[in-house]
């Protein structure tokens, strides 16, 4: 069988969700799919216009702010069930991406 790069990309990163790891590294990613991380950072960097670590962070994000939304669960839980190494960078990357805080975006964002 062929090796195909896109398919064991999209299979460890989205199926697998690799980045709730808080150690990931491009080393580890790219041993898992069978790349280097030349070619892995390469194609992160042109295909999808991130670098690895905002691709990462992107994906953890999101995986945040669903669990921060259909949650009670803590900022605390929230961030390190998401992969963030810490609350303070969950928070930091949270508010350059929304231009506001967790707690205002969940109580302006959950309907009761």
């Amino acid at each position: 069988m062929a090796y195909n790069f896109i398919k064991r990309f999209e299979e460890f990163v989205y199926e697998e969700k690799v980045y709730l790891n808080p150690k990931l590294t491009l080393n580890d990613l790219a041993l898992k799919i069978g790349t280097n991380r030349t070619y892995l950072s390469n194609y992160i960097n042109h295909e999808l216009n991130k670098t690895f670590f905002d691709f990462i962070n992107s994906l953890r994000l999101e995986y945040a702010t669903k669990l921060l939304l259909n949650t009670n669960m803590t900022l605390e839980v929230i961030a390190e069930k998401s992969g963030f190494n810490s609350l303070s960078t969950f928070r930091r990357y949270f508010m350059y991406v929304h231009k506001t805080s967790p707690s205002v975006y969940k109580r302006e964002n959950v309907k009761f």
